[in-house]
């Protein structure tokens, strides 16, 4: 453990408070001592990733010890499979990966992410997980498989310490990008919906509005980014994507975070048919505006506005999100039978709520 401020040096800039210590383990062990002291002394536990989720992930209500995981690196290889440390970066070839990859750890993002680069063809992260092992509240190493990986996916530390997963890999097989551009939204949205509906073999498919256009491609229009494995038969005319599937670290938070940090953010995820009269109708906010598709028939929007209070109006206007990246509560983010195997298993091991406190609403 050391000092507190060095420590958290890094962490976003809404975390709360400071925890009164952070501890850094280099192995399961390391952190089933560390949840053995905190128990003992009835002490808060917060686990830390790579601290770029675009969720309130961490946010530390009570002070206590925050569990930096990234000495937790190791990634063993196996046939179509990895078995990684939850602190280790995504080096291998993940199906599916958030976009700031470079930073985000594999825990942290199982445990506070959910859709991400690949999406598209193979959904949601967490689904891409057979097994996780994690330090649960009565500080017992155990196993979760199958629909129960649920209990630690998206729970950000509330139902245990994440500290080794199982993930599916993809063949390394290279990917081919084309950019497709349109001068208005009405076009882009009605041949990105078209497209989506005929299925072609796509592994990432994102629509970005032209402000974000003008920083990256040249031309101030909107434009669909496609990305597919090579040997898939995908016949799509548009320019070369080769640049911007390189800099996919700069899609949805890395876009914000790059550009637009002045800016409020914002994220709803609305049924396939009616995104496009939806953006239509918030032009009046002036929002930039990057859209990602997933395998679940719905548009993953990002809003960035200028201003609190025109984001308050947004929010106003389009109603609560299905997954509030603004809201502390991971009730906001997540489906009822989803969130029912959270609250049982919290309820049942975490009376005093001492992982990540505050973050479940019963």
């Amino acid at each position: 453990m050391e000092d507190r401020l060095s420590a958290v040096k890094g962490l976003d800039k809404e975390v709360g408070k400071l925890p009164d210590v952070v501890a850094y383990p280099r192995s399961e062990e390391d952190v089933v001592k560390i949840v053995e002291v905190a128990l003992q002394e009835h002490v808060p536990l917060v686990p830390r990733g790579g601290g770029v989720s675009s969720a309130r992930g961490i946010y530390v209500t009570l002070g206590g010890v925050m569990i930096d995981m990234r000495n937790m690196d190791k990634i063993e290889s196996r046939k179509m499979e990895v078995i990684v440390d939850a602190g280790a970066r995504y080096k291998f070839n993940a199906r599916v990966y958030p976009t700031l990859w470079k930073y985000a750890t594999v825990g942290g993002n199982f445990c506070g992410g959910s859709w991400g680069i690949g999406s598209l063809e193979y959904g949601i992260s967490w689904d891409q997980v057979t097994e996780v092992r994690m330090v649960n509240p009565k500080g017992k190493l155990v196993t979760l498989r199958g629909g129960d990986v649920k209990v630690a996916a998206h729970a950000e530390g509330t139902t245990g310490i994440v500290t080794k997963l199982r993930v599916m890999t993809r063949e390394n097989l290279p990917i081919e990008s084309r950019v497709v551009t349109f001068n208005e939204f009405k076009e882009a949205s009605s041949f990105t919906v078209k497209l989506y509906e005929e299925l072609p073999p796509l592994y990432h498919m994102v629509l970005r509005s032209p402000e974000i256009s003008r920083m990256t491609v040249g031309p101030e229009k909107w434009h669909l980014v496609l990305a597919w494995e090579k040997d898939k038969d995908v016949d799509v005319k548009g320019s070369d994507g080769t640049f911007l599937w390189e800099n996919r670290d700069r899609f949805f938070a890395g876009a914000y975070r790059e550009n637009f940090e002045s800016y409020d953010y914002t994220t709803y995820h609305l049924p396939l048919r009616e995104f496009s009269g939806v953006v239509m109708e918030s032009s009046k906010f002036d929002p930039v505006i990057e859209v990602e598709f997933a395998n679940d028939f719905k548009a993953h929007l990002d809003f960035m506005v200028r201003g609190r209070e025109t984001m308050e109006s947004l929010k106003r206007f389009l109603g609560k999100s299905t997954f509030d990246v603004d809201d502390v509560y991971l009730n906001s983010r997540l489906s009822r039978d989803h969130l029912q195997k959270i609250l049982w298993y919290k309820r049942a091991y975490d009376k005093e709520d001492l992982f990540n406190p505050g973050k479940v609403k019963f």
